[in-house]
């Protein structure tokens, strides 16, 4: 029987990376492997969960509206009658995903039950990932009242004790990386050790939560083999999931961008896996899966890893597809075609802006904006697909600086542009100084309605519930305006936007074009046509796995 029950909603699958199998819950059952813990993981992150959480008379009242809806304007020339229908809609679609939240809280209920494991594990998303996600633990807590519920991920790192002001249903609640944590928080579960005595975790003695400095965490060479073995993590089986495996290259990062979170959930310390590691991972992967398709995890993978893990696939005869971060400061583009020929088909690096003054104020990425030309030329000359995430806007930009950025953007022309509005984590340079960057919140307000908060899929970003924070005077709704506008004139200048490298490979697997990709995936996701995207999965699939 399993020791550990390891559980993963995340709401509805919003974009198809949703889709893929989760590593950081595959590395935590390969640690708890280690040290004789047998674990189940329980991911909900799949087609069946898509079909689910989007019933199909719904995506048939929504598809007339589909095209308005995802047109070059965002949703924001949709007239008011379909405003209206679409506010219905959206209440309806609420009504009956809150339904399904307590049923999947039954199920997990009936897996513990049926289990017996030895301690309950959660990682937390935000949204309506945290809303399921409390609604299960809590359900849990009422049965099980003394079973150790655990919780961690991307919610717990950025919200930490905080979470306890939502609910009281978890133990404890874990920051930062998991994979020295997991076998800890095992030995609390037998009884084998006190919360106080784990370091990167926050636990309620009494009425008051006390938090414990993190651990360091792990060598990149030092890392469990993950977990994806279809008994071990059923959703594996069939087409549930696409099967591109994350490896993970890479942790922490040394630059304090304003807006980024890896710093929190990683450290400032840049560890990196050797590049022989890294090949005889993804040679395990297929020689157990038959799996050759690939993402790097790191946030900013450095251009001389890159290099050296091409030399190993090369050297090795490996036929693998792979997709990654990098960095400007970082790249190696002398090394391009060598990468290229071993496998990589998309890299995606964070730009955020085009002015050089804006970036070092705002951002303080350390790039060279004089480099980011013949970075992307020479990547693309190599055959790499070349995406380059823009922030608009940001902080101390002004319409001459954003029409800086766009007019770069038009000079360099990179493959593919996502664009996003500046969201405010806590954690970030950002959060932590606020006034130097222009903005202004209440922390409480901002934490209270933050850890719920909901991206509504059916509406442009200035129909969505307006966060408590304003930039340079300006509310949500205004400066999302923007970044609309910025996008609808990149697309009008016939750039595409809002295609991450991993969609890239994706498109590639299902046979294809990525713009055709881009516009299907957005269309099947905004109206819940699971139908349409299992079928898409499916034939990724056939194409990834080669036996």
């Amino acid at each position: 029987m399993p020791g550990a029950l390891l559980v993963s909603f995340g709401g509805y699958p919003y974009t198809p990376s949703s889709l893929t199998p989760d590593n950081g819950l595959a590395n935590l059952a390969g640690a708890l492997l280690e040290v004789g813990v047998e674990p189940r993981i329980l991911d909900f992150g799949t087609i069946s969960t898509m079909r689910r959480l989007f019933p199909r008379e719904l995506a048939e009242m929504l598809r007339p509206a589909a095209q308005s809806l995802l047109g070059g304007g965002g949703g924001e020339d949709l007239n008011e009658e379909t405003r209206a229908k679409l506010l219905q809609l959206d209440a309806a679609l609420g009504q009956h995903q809150q339904t399904q939240m307590y049923a999947i809280a039954e199920e997990v209920a009936e897996e513990v039950r049926n289990l017996r494991p030895d301690f309950v594990a959660m990682k937390l998303w935000s949204g309506d990932g945290f809303t399921g996600s409390v609604i299960i633990a809590e359900r849990l807590r009422r049965e099980f009242p003394t079973l150790p519920i655990y919780a961690g991920g991307p919610q717990a790192s950025w919200w930490g004790g905080a979470i306890y002001q939502r609910t009281q249903a978890f133990t404890c609640i874990a920051h930062g990386e998991g994979e020295r944590t997991i076998k800890l928080l095992a030995r609390h579960a037998m009884g084998r050790a006190e919360l106080s005595s784990i370091p990167g975790i926050t636990y309620m003695d009494g009425a008051t939560p006390v938090s414990l400095p993190g651990a360091e965490g792990l060598e990149m060479d030092e890392l469990p083999e993950p977990v994806y073995d279809r008994d071990l993590y059923p959703a594996m089986a069939g087409d549930e999931k696409i099967k591109i495996i994350v490896i993970d290259d890479s942790r922490g990062c040394p630059q304090q961008c304003g807006f980024c979170t890896h710093p929190v959930e990683s450290g400032r310390r840049l560890r990196s896996a050797s590049a022989g590691v890294l090949a005889d991972r993804m040679e395990s992967i297929i020689d157990r899966f038959g799996i050759g398709a690939f993402r790097l995890s790191g946030s900013s993978t450095p251009g001389r890893l890159m290099a050296e893990l091409a030399d190993e696939i090369i050297a090795r005869e490996m036929n693998v597809r792979f997709t990654s971060f990098g960095h400007f400061a970082s790249a190696r583009p002398d090394h391009f075609e060598r990468i290229a020929q071993a496998g990589l088909r998309a890299i995606f690096f964070g730009l955020e802006s085009g002015c050089k003054e804006v970036l070092e104020r705002a951002v303080r990425k350390g790039i060279d904006i004089g480099k980011v030309h013949e970075t992307v030329r020479l990547a693309q000359a190599a055959g790499i697909f070349v995406i380059t995430s823009m922030i608009v806007p940001l902080p101390f930009d002004t319409e001459e600086t954003i029409r800086e950025s766009f007019e770069m953007l038009l000079k360099v022309r990179p493959d593919s542009v996502p664009v996003q509005f500046p969201g405010v984590l806590p954690g970030t340079p950002w959060w932590n100084r606020p006034e130097d960057y222009g903005f202004e919140f209440d922390r409480e307000e901002m934490t209270r309605r933050g850890l719920d908060y909901k991206i509504k899929l059916l509406f442009p970003p200035s129909m969505w519930e307006e966060p408590p924070y304003t930039l340079d005077g300006k509310s949500f709704r205004e400066f999302t305006q923007e970044t609309m506008e910025f996008t609808g004139a990149l697309e009008q200048a016939g750039i595409l936007t809002q295609v991450p490298d991993d969609n890239v490979l994706i498109a590639e697997c299902a046979g294809m074009g990525v713009r055709e990709f881009r516009d299907a995936s957005r269309l099947w996701c905004t109206i819940g046509d699971a139908e349409a995207m299992g079928q898409m999965v499916a034939r990724a699939n056939r194409d990834i796995v080669r036996r």
